[in-house]
């Protein structure tokens, strides 16, 4: 912790401002990361969602036309509701939960990216 202290005041004589703005800011900085993952995880969610609509309503029309094999049209419908509903709604659910947690506590984030800045763990 005193190295983290130590990078505090060197980047705070760095800038001509005192260490306790440095800090803020960075907490700042932590807290507005976490509203923009917040946002983009709803973003990809709903992107998740419309993508879910929009292939189960052309699976269930385009079925109802052909009446074809779901043996081989399965395989596509799968991979397609995976890449498009899946991968969005997964990376949605992540980049939420990360957005949460530096709304939550920012000055967590705050002193872990000093220390990944000075390299300790």
């Amino acid at each position: 912790m005193d190295k983290a202290m130590e990078y505090i005041d060197k980047l705070a004589a760095k800038l001509g401002v005192a260490a306790d703005h440095v800090y803020g800011v960075l907490v700042k900085q932590a807290f507005a990361t976490g509203v923009t993952d917040s946002i983009i995880g709803f973003v990809f969610l709903m992107i998740a969602v419309i993508a879910g609509v929009i292939i189960t309503k052309m699976t269930i029309k385009m079925y109802g036309e052909r009446h074809c094999n779901w043996d081989y049209e399965w395989f596509f419908v799968a991979l397609t509701f995976g890449l498009s509903v899946v991968l969005p709604g997964g990376f949605g659910i992540y980049a939420i939960t990360e957005g949460i947690k530096g709304l939550i506590n920012p000055e967590y984030y705050a002193i872990k990216e000093i220390l990944d800045t000075i390299g300790g763990k």
